[in-house]
């Protein structure tokens, strides 16, 4: 049988100070601290992690790896706003809503079908907000932070998005969807009528608050003979981890 003379003094002390640190977290009192914490340490570190992942890989894909710290620095400095400014022309010029709102952020962080952006709650983020790349959807905010944000993209696993198939060739709508995520890039569109005429390239869309974004192409359709239905597979447009600056639809005029 355990009793209280097992257990000496110190361990009543520092499980008091456990409970009552428990007790305020749930009562949101330390949010202005997480808040700064990540101002100021997580969001900085992850952008410099996430910035100088990229410059490892495309030294290493070069065949050689620059040792010089300043220089590198520069490098990701330029590259980035060579970037920004693309996809802020690509923006400009996608058939998009006139009266969307876009704010640029940046991506300091990509874990699977996952991406995190540099700002949360404190700079307007919500919850369910959609994110583009010039006139292609990337994906939706899923958590909330004071700083930061995380998005799942389209092929998160068994993420699902009501979608249209456009011909390659005429424009017109050829069928639809659902389209639903596989992770690790992939996705696949189901409960397409079998008599839809649909092929590899056609374009798969989605409409979202009032404006159509391409999500990918079809890269190869599957058939059941005596199947009411059919499905497809979907390419991605883009590569989740050369992503640096995006776009945050945060609204109408």
């Amino acid at each position: 049988m355990i009793s209280k003379k097992n257990f000496p003094p110190p361990f009543f002390y520092l499980l008091a100070i456990f409970l009552g640190l428990l007790f305020l977290s749930l009562t949101g009192i330390f949010r202005p601290v997480r808040g700064l914490v990540e101002k100021t340490v997580v969001v900085p570190l992850k952008e410099k992690v996430y910035d100088w992942q990229r410059v490892f890989k495309k030294d290493l894909g070069g065949g050689a790896l620059r040792n010089e710290r300043e220089l590198s620095e520069l490098k990701v400095k330029i590259a980035s706003l060579q970037q920004e400014n693309q996809e802020l022309r690509r923006l400009l010029a996608a058939p998009l809503p006139k009266n969307w709102q876009f704010l640029p952020v940046k991506v300091i962080g990509v874990v699977g079908e996952s991406l995190t952006i540099d700002m949360g709650g404190r700079d307007g983020v919500t919850r369910g907000m959609v994110i583009v790349l010039g006139e292609t959807y990337v994906g939706r905010v899923d958590d909330v932070s004071e700083r930061i944000a995380k998005i799942k993209l389209a092929s998160f696993w068994e993420e699902k998005l009501a979608v249209k198939i456009v011909d390659r060739e005429t424009g017109q709508i050829s069928g639809q969807g659902l389209l639903i995520g596989r992770s690790q890039g992939r996705m696949k569109i189901e409960q397409i009528l079998s008599t839809e005429e649909i092929r590899k390239g056609d374009s798969v869309m989605v409409s979202l608050e009032g404006g159509d974004l391409l999500i990918g192409e079809v890269e190869e359709v599957f058939v059941m003979k005596g199947e009411p239905f059919k499905t497809a597979t979907v390419k991605r447009l883009f590569n989740p981890e050369e992503l640096n600056t995006i776009f945050l639809v945060r609204g109408k005029l």
